[in-house]
């Protein structure tokens, strides 16, 4: 059964809206774990001096 996914996976990348589709979603993905990582709260110093402080 997983040989069967496994191929199905291979053979819809090789059409480009397929690959087109997963570009987008993997950029949109990039996009929301970099502005995530911009945020003060999601720092490691944040949550260390908030351990620090208690």
């Amino acid at each position: 059964m997983k040989i069967i996914f496994l191929i199905a996976i291979i053979c819809s990348l090789t059409f480009p809206s397929v690959r087109i589709t997963l570009a987008v979603l993997l950029e949109g993905a990039s996009d929301y774990l970099y502005d995530s990582a911009n945020k003060e709260k999601t720092f490691i110093p944040y949550w260390l001096k908030k351990v620090r402080e208690d």
